[in-house]
């Protein structure tokens, strides 16, 4: 399971973060405060986010999920990786870019602050695992993420998403994205499938992979997983648990 998560490519360095966490999507959460939630730090619609100290706070440890080990991927002590952003205004076609990055665990909008961590169950390689990352971004660009990828996804269902020439190291393209119906996370969220294929020389394997994306305030969550041997699904318990310390 680590290198199929190493597969999912919003992941840049790997950092050290051993906490234990879990969870999976299906049952409705609560939304929480929408103007200031557990940070303690209410965003303006055009000010900065949220801080990295604040944000690395808000992301998940073992504590709150046990029976899973987290590893953190950017953030909470690793470096953060800004030049993604650069790589997922790149992607072709230029219309499905809010949905090539959000199957990267990213947008297309400069964050302040950014957490990546995997999240994998203890018990089962293949089983339970997901990617979960936290951005904070103004209020105003954070609607925005959400707007476009809606906006994208009604027209991309069809689209071969591929890495821009000029970002090759990318790797990554995903292809069939259908989006699925979701509610009761956050102030909003939107969710949908696809195929993650490996793009450059060679011929790679066809991995399925489920994204949910939400809002809470200003504070972007989103949650992939991937399983090529069976219906891929993010633990409830971890998404749970994520959600729970944003409200």
């Amino acid at each position: 399971m680590a290198a199929l998560l190493a597969l999912a490519g919003a992941c840049g360095k790997a950092g050290g973060d051993d906490d234990g966490g879990g969870a999976k999507a299906g049952s409705g959460v609560s939304a929480g405060a929408a103007s200031q939630g557990a940070s303690g730090e209410p965003a303006s619609e055009g000010g900065k986010g949220l801080s990295q100290k604040t944000l690395d706070r808000l992301a998940l440890s073992g504590q709150d999920v046990p029976g899973y080990g987290v590893t953190a991927v950017s953030g909470k002590g690793s470096s953060v990786d800004r030049g993604s952003v650069t790589a997922y205004r790149a992607a072709t076609p230029a219309p499905c870019r809010p949905v090539y990055a959000a199957a990267q665990l990213g947008s297309l909008h400069d964050f302040t602050a950014q957490v990546v961590q995997d999240v994998v169950s203890d018990s089962d390689g293949l089983g339970e695992h997901a990617s979960v990352s936290l951005a904070s971004y103004t209020r105003a660009d954070a609607r925005s993420v959400m707007s476009e990828l809606r906006a994208a996804l009604a027209q991309c269902t069809t689209a071969d998403m591929r890495p821009s020439p000029a970002h090759p190291d990318a790797g990554l393209g995903f292809t069939g994205a259908q989006p699925r119906p979701v509610s009761g996370y956050g102030d909003e969220a939107v969710a949908f499938e696809a195929t993650q294929v490996i793009v450059g020389s060679g011929a790679g394997p066809a991995i399925p992979v489920t994204v949910l994306v939400v809002r809470q305030d200003a504070t972007i969550a989103t949650f992939m997983s991937l399983n090529p041997v069976q219906p891929p699904a993010i633990p409830q318990d971890v998404l749970d648990a994520q959600l729970k310390k944003l409200a």
